[in-house]
């Protein structure tokens, strides 16, 4: 079972922020008839979530997203696995994006375990020079898997678009 926080918060940041020098997590594109894929892979889970978010990022508004943001939202979210959590976290992010017209710049996990997440999107509301390219209506649970091997973590996820 997944969970939404209680509403996010929106905190209005006085300076431009920039990307953490975390590590961040690869990903690729894939294609599946009326879907669209993201395969990401990491050292870390958390990295791995970064990954995984930046692919959804540049499915939506393409390769020439922002590199920084004034606004930061909060998120928590909670689920039964891995799996369910990667689902609710880019599930979050695109409720940001198409109910709240937040143009993300980068992400951030503070805390994350198998069952629990706490971080944030960075970015900006919606301008003339930042908007969806694409419509992705749902993040599927159709062949997710997260799994966590000797090399890493690897995750592989869909969307209805």
């Amino acid at each position: 079972m997944t969970t939404r926080s209680a509403g996010l918060t929106g905190v209005v940041m006085t300076e431009a922020v920039q990307p953490p020098g975390a590590e961040v997590g690869n990903y690729r594109l894939l294609e599946h008839t009326a879907d669209m894929g993201i395969e990401a892979w990491a050292d870390t889970l958390d990295a791995l979530f970064i990954g995984a978010a930046r692919g959804l990022q540049e499915i939506v508004f393409g390769q020439a997203g922002l590199t920084e943001g004034q606004q930061q939202l909060k998120v928590e979210l909670q689920a039964g696995d891995e799996e369910e959590l990667l689902v609710a976290w880019l599930g979050e992010i695109l409720f940001l994006v198409e109910q709240r017209g937040f143009c993300p710049a980068f992400f951030r996990i503070e805390e994350i375990g198998p069952h629990c997440l706490k971080g944030s999107v960075v970015g900006r509301y919606q301008q003339q020079d930042c908007r969806p390219l694409r419509e992705v209506k749902a993040v599927t649970y159709h062949l997710l898997r997260v799994l966590h091997q000797e090399s890493g973590w690897q995750a592989r996820v869909y969307l209805d678009l």
